[in-house]
């Protein structure tokens, strides 16, 4: 306790002018905890000409939740004219309070940007927007008995939900955290950043690389976005953390079978409960970094940070034309020139046999328990598999004109609203022709998940007269979020607001007195 009360004072009186972070005065044996990030921001942004300290949210025990802004000239809100013709990217550290590199990365980046010509350069063409902590209250909870298994940090980490016990990188959908619920509403939506980079903390494989990656995983968002995000940008990252650091990276994944690595390498999951998933479905760049739990902690950091400066560099080389794909995204969706968009998908696999770099894992009998155990190789092999490392679109639905339901879903407009979608209230009666989803049943998991059991409906779509008395809600899909609000709407989607029972209660009371329901939201067709 008093090492840590030293440690703090050092960060708090540093005579130079650029702190340390705890990490580093430790000699990486610590990560910074909440009191330490604040006191670093402070000193780097008191008198600072490019650096802006906001707050944009609390967590759930009531910390202030610090957004950093880097800018040249400094700006204080996306509406200041210094923004103008500027690429925005928002890093983000911390989601799992356990997963602490990429906090500590940031501190030092945000130190870069005043003592390195170079970065401070950069600024002439883009925005930073830092939010180096964002589960505050779970990076507090430090104990050596969390993420046993990493290497190190030996002072512990803290865990990995927030402090309603649910995890920030499942709550893109739902919003029911006040951190993901702020970050969305207060920087998403209001700084709209042209790329995403959520920085993590593996905790799968034995692989050969100090950190992989990720882009937007659901096959909704942009594909000239995505294919930009996989053929150029990453390419050239991947370059050039092997020539200049030595640091090989690799698309993120785990092996399918740890005893045969032969059988694949698999990514996670498409749905935008995911941060980066969800980035890229409103059309927008997402980068995921993962560093290596099995490096060693000092070098988890300084990959992450040179990941992230890799990234920086070629989006300053590349604004212009990462500016038009997005631009050109947004007339798309503004146009409403979408058919039908997925409900349901599939993985897929990269073409051919990639080479992918890892440890064997052996199993053997304890001779003296004759228990099977496991044990890593210290041999570094390569070994060639497939990469299953996208999604399909394996069903489609018709996107429709506009949306209509009845003033009866209050709780549905305001989650629309939260996630920055238009909604409008009517306040006449509507009488047409539209699409309804017949539910002939529903089936809700068994097992909670969030706090959550999720709903699927079954059923099947006809075209019928329907009339919504008094007042409606009217939401078009001629808006920049067309995929999201396709997403959350639609009654089969895999992550809408369907899943997360936002219509249980009145399609339970319906099925039960009918037999089958009409889904209340009804789809007007162009």
């Amino acid at each position: 306790m008093l090492l840590q009360l030293i440690l703090s004072l050092i960060l708090i009186l540093n005579p130079e002018g650029f702190p340390k972070s705890r990490a580093e005065i430790s000699d990486y044996r610590e990560t910074s905890t909440y009191f330490d990030v604040i006191n670093f921001i402070e000193q780097i942004t008191k008198s600072s000409s490019i650096a802006t300290l906001n707050i944009f949210g609390r967590s759930y025990e009531g910390k202030e939740l610090p957004l950093v802004i880097l800018s040249n000239p400094k700006i204080l809100t996306p509406n200041d004219k210094g923004i103008e013709g500027k690429f925005l990217v928002l890093i983000i550290g911390n989601i799992h309070g356990g997963e602490v590199e990429g906090k500590e990365a940031i501190l030092h980046l945000l130190r870069r940007f005043h003592s390195d010509d170079e970065f401070k350069k950069m600024l002439d063409k883009i925005v930073v927007l830092a939010v180096p902590i964002l589960n505050a209250d779970g990076n507090e909870k430090i104990s050596k008995e969390n993420r046993p298994h990493q290497n190190g940090p030996e002072g512990g980490v803290g865990v990995r939900e927030n402090s309603q016990g649910l995890d920030l990188n499942r709550d893109f959908t739902k919003l029911e955290t006040p951190e993901i619920k702020s970050l969305v509403e207060n920087v998403i939506n209001k700084w709209k950043p042209h790329l995403v980079i959520d920085c993590h903390t593996t905790n799968g494989s034995y692989h050969g690389y100090v950190l992989t990656y990720a882009i937007g995983l659901n096959p909704n968002g942009n594909l000239k976005i995505a294919d930009f995000s996989r053929n150029r940008l990453l390419v050239e990252v991947t370059k050039n953390m092997w020539e200049k650091y030595g640091y090989r990276t690799y698309y993120y994944g785990n092996f399918i079978d740890p005893l045969d690595p032969s059988k694949g390498w698999i990514t996670f999951d498409h749905r935008p409960r995911f941060g980066t998933n969800y980035i890229g479905l409103i059309n927008r760049f997402a980068i995921l970094s993962e560093a290596y739990v099995y490096a060693d902690f000092k070098t988890r950091i300084d990959a992450t940070e040179k990941f992230i400066e890799e990234i920086l560099k070629f989006v300053v080389a590349n604004r212009d034309e990462m500016l038009d794909l997005i631009n050109e995204a947004d007339r798309i969706a503004l146009s409403g020139d979408v058919d039908s968009l997925g409900i349901k998908f599939q993985i897929k696999e990269f073409d051919g046999i990639e080479k992918i770099y890892g440890y064997r894992v052996i199993e053997y009998v304890d001779p003296s328990t004759g228990e099977k155990r496991r044990k890593v190789s210290d041999r570094l092999e390569v070994f060639e598999t497939k990469n299953f490392g996208e999604f399909r679109i394996s069903e489609k639905r018709k996107v429709p004109f506009a949306y209509v339901f009845s003033d009866e879903f209050e709780n549905v407009v305001k989650k629309l609203i939260e996630h920055g979608i238009k909604v409008e209230r009517r306040n006449e009666n509507f009488k047409g022709a539209v699409e309804v989803f017949v539910v002939d049943s529903l089936k809700r998991s068994a097992q909670k998940f969030q706090g959550h059991n999720e709903t699927k409906l079954f059923g099947h779509y006809e075209v019928r007269e329907i009339k919504i008395d008094n007042s409606y809600y009217y939401v078009s899909t001629r808006q920049e979020k067309l995929n999201l609000i396709f997403y959350l709407l639609e009654p089969e989607s895999d992550d809408g607001l369907v899943n997360w029972n936002f219509f249980d209660d009145f399609l339970i009371r319906e099925i039960s007195k009918n037999g089958r329901a009409v889904f209340p939201v009804f789809k007007i067709i162009k």
